[in-house]
């Protein structure tokens, strides 16, 4: 297990390994919450670059003590979530989506750990061959995770974030401390069998997934529920949109829609394609399709038809 590498594959290894950690933090603190300035920008891309180079540095110069890597990965991802801030200028998503990427980072640490355990009945050696494929592994669904939870976490719409917070931070640390308790490594355990290694590794496995379809229903719903609340709030509003004065203030306010997005639905309304579209507006035909998936995202509608639904449906409503 031990299998020692040589300095250019430890380069190498430890490259990957920030690349995929710099690939999870991108995916979250900069797709998800894209900063407001430059300044901002810059920082944020500093720290996503230095995060795991840094942490696993002051890890290996203290002699492999886990809590120096945790208390430095909390330091770094909350400063990353101050650093951001929502479309509305609140940096409560910003910092929950910090303070989940770290508890989900422990777990799949932990989780991997425990498979080590259990297939090996030994932890490989921090600059050893297995020691780096466990590694890679575990920087590999940590950037998938992100990937998954920018996509789903996009089409959050409901305003009130206690649910969201408590929804997406409370499952996996719950489930970090059970599997923390249960398989506390000691000497009886690791001579009379590592099963339980194994066991707290599917576990562990299992609360992610878990934790990541309830997400996604909670977007879903959460989703829905805004749109009926918008619907019913429709009713008692001026049209949503009429040929002669376009879309209307409440509509624009509601989805964010952007004075160029504003333009494309408008042209959209009348009955013209894509490329009609990019011809009005003198655009490319790639950058009218960017925009209505903006639009699609924002209104929740799930293509030209539905939106086109959704804005003809407050036209026939009373005022």
């Amino acid at each position: 297990m031990k299998q020692e590498l040589s300095i250019l594959s430890i380069i190498c290894a430890e490259t990957l390994l920030a690349a995929l950690r710099f690939t999870a933090l991108w995916a979250i603190f900069y797709l998800l919450h894209r900063p407001k300035t430059k300044v901002r920008l810059f920082l944020a891309v500093i720290i996503m670059i230095l995060q795991y180079p840094l942490c696993r540095i002051l890890f290996l110069s203290s002699g492999g003590i886990f809590a120096v890597r945790v208390a430095c990965d909390t330091l770094l991802f909350f400063t990353l979530g101050f650093i951001y801030e929502d479309k509305n200028g609140d940096l409560i998503r910003p910092v929950i989506s910090a303070l989940y990427f770290n508890i989900m980072l422990q777990l799949i640490n932990y989780i991997m750990g425990c498979y080590m355990f259990a297939f090996s009945g030994a932890i490989p050696s921090n600059l050893s061959f297995w020691s780096y494929f466990w590694k890679t592994i575990e920087g590999t669904v940590l950037a998938l995770w992100a990937i998954f939870y920018y996509r789903v976490a996009r089409n959050m719409t409901a305003k009130s974030p206690l649910s969201f917070s408590l929804l997406t931070v409370l499952t996996p640390l719950a489930g970090l401390l059970i599997i923390s308790a249960s398989t506390r490594a000691t000497r009886d355990l690791m001579e009379h069998g590592v099963n339980v290694f194994l066991y707290g590794g599917l576990f562990g496995t299992l609360i992610i997934i878990l934790n990541m379809f309830v997400f996604y229903l909670y977007t879903k719903l959460s989703v829905a529920h805004e749109a009926l609340i918008f619907a019913g709030e429709l009713a008692h509003t001026p049209p949503v949109w009429t040929v002669e004065q376009g879309l209307s203030a409440t509509f624009i306010e509601k989805y964010e829609i952007t004075p160029r997005e504003k333009e494309v639905i408008e042209t959209m309304m009348h009955g013209k394609t894509d490329k009609e579209i990019s011809i009005k507006l003198n655009l490319a035909v790639n950058t009218v399709q960017v925009h209505l998936k903006r639009i699609y995202r924002k209104t929740g509608a799930a293509g030209r038809f539905a939106l086109s639904s959704l804005i003809r449906g407050g036209i026939n409503n009373p005022m």
